[in-house]
């Protein structure tokens, strides 16, 4: 039978493996950001595109930066812990480009080449590359 010495050390042990595990373990909200592609890969020189980041460990409590090329992205939107949304900066050269993910705690993140301007013609959010008269005839004429 234990002493009521060893009890106590026995239940601090295991109080402590319990709660170091919620803040450090399993890939917690705590985990460092990481960051697996982008989804599309392809937009118009105009910018202003929605561009998703996929990842893990996206935190609501630091911020990030993202750059394609040397431009900066706008309106970066923490989807949740697996996403992030950014919208493409305007006015970009044609040509593939290297993404930077910037953490406010100094992780960066390179996807080189990972994003390709193109100089395309019609409405980019519609449908890339599809001009709007298409869309039109496609949807009756209808205004959108």
């Amino acid at each position: 039978m234990l002493s009521r010495l060893s009890m106590v050390r026995l239940l601090s042990i295991l109080l402590f493996a319990l709660v170091s595990g919620l803040f450090f373990g399993c890939g917690g909200s705590r985990g460092e950001p990481t960051v697996r592609d982008i989804d599309p890969k392809v937009g118009h020189t105009q910018g202003e595109q929605p561009v998703r980041i996929l990842g893990d460990n996206f935190r609501q409590d630091i911020g990030y930066s993202v750059y394609f090329g040397t431009r900066k992205a706008g309106n970066v939107t923490i989807l949740g812990p697996n996403a992030l949304l950014v919208t493409t900066p305007p006015r970009v050269p044609i040509g593939a480009v290297d993404v930077l993910i910037q953490t406010d705690t100094g992780i960066t993140f390179k996807l080189p080449k990972a994003f390709e301007f193109k100089d395309m013609g019609g409405n980019v959010i519609g449908g890339i590359g599809e001009s709007v008269e298409a869309k039109k005839e496609e949807k009756g004429n209808l205004a959108f």
